[in-house]
């Protein structure tokens, strides 16, 4: 069984919750679904979605 990880934002002390942020590069907006805390709006990006998904679409933006 996977366990939930549960983040909680440093500043404000509350649990992050699954939000959806936009993201701009290059004049460029996409949104994904990242923890967000409710409060102060600090987001955590994960490794995977750093390297993975997030690099993908600057090299896509990039090429263009």
């Amino acid at each position: 069984m996977e366990e939930k990880q549960t983040l909680i934002c440093d500043k404000c002390q509350v649990e992050m919750a699954d939000m959806d942020v936009q993201f701009s590069y290059l004049n460029r907006s996409f949104r994904h679904k990242v923890k967000r805390c409710p409060i102060c709006g600090q987001v955590c990006l994960s490794e995977e979605l750093v390297t993975g998904r997030i690099s993908a679409v600057e090299g896509l933006m990039e090429d263009k």
